[in-house]
């Protein structure tokens, strides 16, 4: 039985599977990716643009393609692209000067498809340049651009054994956004990803050259503060508590939510990698026992 040939089938269910569909594809490509509409207008496109190009996400979102190709290959660029809709052209590959923030044009390498079904072209983009960043982009989180889960386990044993070697403590606070399922849920999951983006953000204004910040999936986020002590540790999480409770703006709706901390010091806490994420992690439900949007130590007392 196909369920989309079925007389009651609801035609929003068909909508959102197309969205899910687009989603994944936005949010796994290693690469630069755009939806476009068919007068031209982007409609989604993921967060890689902005490391090359200086334009946000939310910035490119609603322009016209047409604004950024240069005045010399318009004309090619847009002849292709109406022959995939009038020929049975699958697919079609070109490259252009795209303008770029501040009006700098870059040469970028297009592959693009013309989807029927969603109305739209689906485009990948890519900046020849950019080759040798290939092997760092498997250390970047695709939505956010913050070191990901796999640099946090290369880096995390090395800041261990140079405390360790330097006699030193390393801050491991851990970081869980509080109000984010809801965002996702009663927003959707573009406006979950708008926020996870403002909030890292957030995150890497305050940590600035104190440490570094990584994405442990999801709406949880690592720091790493090297030859931390107690105290630095408290003001910056405090100051991280303070910026993340700040409302946001997404898509007009005002969004509130916060963070809840957890702060573990290397090696009082813990004395091996598991160990002390193990700590970090429990001061974190410390405090979502405790009514959440704060920080803690951890307390082994309190986690006995």
């Amino acid at each position: 039985m196909n369920l989309f040939f079925e007389e009651d089938f609801d035609p929003y269910l068909l909508q959102r599977l197309f969205y899910v569909e687009r989603y994944a594809w936005l949010s796994l490509s290693p690469d630069m990716c755009a939806v476009i509409s068919i007068d031209g207008q982007f409609e989604d496109v993921n967060t890689h643009w902005e490391g090359v190009t200086g334009i946000s996400r939310e910035d490119l979102q609603g322009n016209y393609l047409m604004e950024h190709i240069h005045f010399d290959d318009r004309e090619r660029v847009l002849a292709d692209m109406q022959q995939l809709i009038t020929s049975d052209i699958g697919s079609t590959s070109f490259s252009f000067r795209f303008m770029c923030k501040n009006e700098k044009y870059l040469k970028l390498n297009w592959n693009v498809i013309f989807s029927p079904d969603h109305n739209a072209y689906f485009c990948t983009v890519h900046d020849p340049e950019q080759d040798k960043c290939t092997m760092q982009l498997a250390y970047r989180d695709t939505l956010t651009g913050l070191r990901n889960r796999l640099a946090l386990e290369e880096a995390l044993p090395k800041e261990l054994t140079d405390a360790e070697d330097t006699d030193t403590k390393v801050a491991i606070v851990f970081i869980d956004l509080d109000g984010f399922k809801e965002v996702n849920d009663n927003l959707g999951h573009k406006a979950g990803d708008t926020l996870l983006v403002r909030a890292a953000r957030r995150m890497n204004h305050v940590v600035a050259q104190h440490g570094v910040t990584y994405r442990q999936g999801g709406d949880e986020f690592i720091v790493i503060l090297p030859r931390a002590d107690r105290s630095m540790a408290a003001a910056l999480a405090g100051q991280l508590v303070e910026r993340l409770r700040t409302h946001y703006v997404i898509e007009g709706d005002r969004v509130n939510t916060g963070a809840s901390i957890g702060i573990a010091l290397y090696p009082t806490d813990g004395e091996s990698v598991e160990s002390i994420m193990d700590a970090a992690d429990k001061a974190m439900y410390q405090v979502k026992r405790k009514g959440k949007n704060n920080f803690a130590f951890y307390d082994k007392q309190e986690n006995a």
